[in-house]
């Protein structure tokens, strides 16, 4: 077997046991990025070295990366855009970005990172995993009135926030000017696709209605074509391709009759988390190095730091906005919920260590911070809602 042959069978080999593990030991409770993360750092060559980085499994990551912000977008509901959860949340997230900044800047003070480093950090410090707390709204029965939609909200700004703001980040300091024009001017465009998708809501409908269930899956090709075209749009005019990811998910919801969401959205995990996402997981795990991190008892110290920053940059504001309006333990949990962070952070250490802004250790330093509150967090969380589901309001 030749050599990118065998790099792409032990990626398949990886992403079929990041589905079986689960069911062949049942008391494994990982998240399932975190399992991923994992199972990459092991395949890697920072770990038995079965597997690296080739061209191939870098654009398959890549598809991955953009499909995972696809399915974040399609997470963004249209109850986002106004209301008291519009409010807050808003509130909340420009709270978490000035936090975000004093973190990052203590973190630089302190050694953990480089100077050049606190705007990757700060952005990555302000992000909430959406795609991974809104699935336990489901699995944990009854919530305090108005928990659901503040989390959604807060988490679906934790992911476009930070999203619009890495393009800034991204550019270079002499093209920032031209970078915040570019993203004006995409912003327009995406303001006119909205106008015509909710305007022809109705043909996209009918299409959806009559070939949804046919074996050729016409509604998702043309799902996956839009996402393609929307990346490049958004690498033309030099936008970093998630946003145009993100762009993409916001617009099927949007165009999407709440009758066929659940249908796409499922097509799509099945695409997305099936087969895709745990693909970028895995190479993004492969690019980590938790070699050094054993071998350095501070770099180590640093991971609950930075996790705890991660909660109190994110959590903090929202569980003071939201006193008024949910009971202590709620708010708790909330600020919980919206701690927990991984995939934007994962993207955004990956991109920093291929701009050489952050070395092999401190990406590995940040990710893995974000890892352990996957761990910890969503888990913390259900266990002080329980006794508050019967709570009187």
């Amino acid at each position: 077997m030749q050599g990118h042959e065998m790099q792409i069978a032990t990626l398949f080999v990886a992403v079929a046991l990041a589905a079986w593990l689960p069911s062949l030991l049942p008391w494994l409770a990982i998240p399932a990025p975190v399992l991923e993360l994992l199972l990459g750092i092991a395949i890697g060559p920072h770990g038995f070295n079965l597997n690296s980085n080739g061209p191939v499994i870098t654009l398959i990551s890549t598809l991955g990366m953009a499909v995972l912000f696809l399915r974040a977008g399609f997470e963004v509901e249209p109850e986002m855009v106004r209301g008291r959860a519009l409010k807050l949340a808003w509130n909340g997230w420009l709270a978490s970005a000035g936090f975000a900044v004093v973190a990052a800047a203590g973190l630089v003070i302190a050694g953990a990172f480089p100077a050049g480093a606190w705007p990757w950090i700060a952005l990555a410090l302000s992000t909430t995993a959406l795609g991974v707390v809104q699935p336990l709204l489901r699995d944990r029965g009854s919530l305090p009135d108005g928990y659901g939609q503040t989390l959604v909200v807060a988490a679906g700004f934790g992911e476009v926030m930070p999203t619009l703001l890495l393009s800034l980040v991204v550019a270079r300091a002499d093209r920032i000017a031209d970078q915040g024009l570019a993203i004006l001017g995409f912003s327009g465009l995406c303001a006119l696709l909205l106008w015509l998708v909710i305007r022809h809501r109705h043909r996209w409908e009918g299409f959806v209605e009559r070939t949804m269930h046919d074996s050729a899956q016409l509604p998702i090709r043309l799902v996956m074509g839009l996402l393609v075209l929307m990346v490049v749009i958004s690498n033309l005019v030099q936008i970093n391709l998630v946003l145009g990811a993100l762009v993409t998910g916001v617009l099927l919801r949007f165009g999407t009759n709440t009758s066929h969401q659940q249908a796409l959205a499922d097509r799509l995990d099945g695409l997305g988390s099936g087969f895709l996402i745990p693909l970028f997981f895995i190479q993004s795990g492969m690019l980590l190095d938790f070699s050094v991190l054993a071998r350095d008892p501070l770099s180590i110290a640093w991971i609950p730091v930075v996790a705890a920053l991660m909660l109190l940059v994110r959590g903090g504001p929202m569980w003071w906005l939201d006193r008024p309006w949910l009971p202590q333990r709620a708010r708790l949990a909330l600020a919980l919920d919206c701690g927990t962070q991984l995939p934007l952070v994962v993207a955004i250490a990956m991109l920093a260590l291929q701009r050489q802004v952050l070395t092999s250790t401190q990406s590995t330093l940040l990710v893995a911070g974000a890892m352990l509150t996957v761990l910890v967090f969503p888990a913390a969380a259900t266990r002080l809602l329980r006794p508050t589901a019967e709570l009187p309001r």
